[in-house]
């Protein structure tokens, strides 16, 4: 069993920018991911609108997600983090395909999805969410980040008992 995570240990990491997102006119939000808990993500997001903003005296606002879903509260999300990640059998399969050592995304992405004979893109960004891959951006041609990704250390290639994420 892996290290129970309390509050402790997720306030001993930091959250880094992974992305941003566009609310239109309410304007952006940012997606953040744990420095050390890969399960773990926050978005902070503006209000949905004025009366929002007026009744929770704020006027953005931090959801958590633990596997690519929503936990609400950190506590929830904790909670959530000491539950092993649910894998599907298609992400199990598709997990089976990801070498330890780091390889080019775009290329690996395009090879499993012609031997499986269907697009597993989906399945690797849940496969991230949830622990089970890696990924970092390698400098690449003109100066762009080229994206890589190996299986995590430890990942399981079994599915898990319950109800799939």
């Amino acid at each position: 069993m892996a290290e129970t995570i309390t509050l402790d240990i997720v306030m001993a990491g930091r959250l880094r920018d992974a992305g941003h997102l566009n609310y239109g006119k309410r304007g952006g939000g940012t997606i953040w991911r744990h420095t050390t808990i890969p399960r773990l993500q926050a978005i902070d997001r503006p209000t949905l609108d004025e009366a929002e903003t007026k009744r929770l005296g704020v006027s953005r606002l931090r959801e958590w997600s633990v596997d690519g879903g929503r936990a609400g509260s950190l506590e929830d999300a904790i909670t959530a983090l000491n539950v092993p990640a649910v894998l599907t059998p298609e992400q199990v399969e598709v997990l089976g395909f990801v070498p330890e050592d780091w390889v080019q995304l775009v290329p690996f992405r395009h090879e499993i999805s012609e031997r499986l004979g269907r697009k597993v893109g989906i399945e690797i960004m849940l496969l991230r969410q949830k622990g089970a891959i890696e990924n970092e951006l390698r400098p690449g041609p003109e100066r762009r980040g080229e994206p890589w990704i190996r299986r995590a250390p430890g990942a399981s290639l079994a599915v898990e008992q319950g109800e799939a994420a």
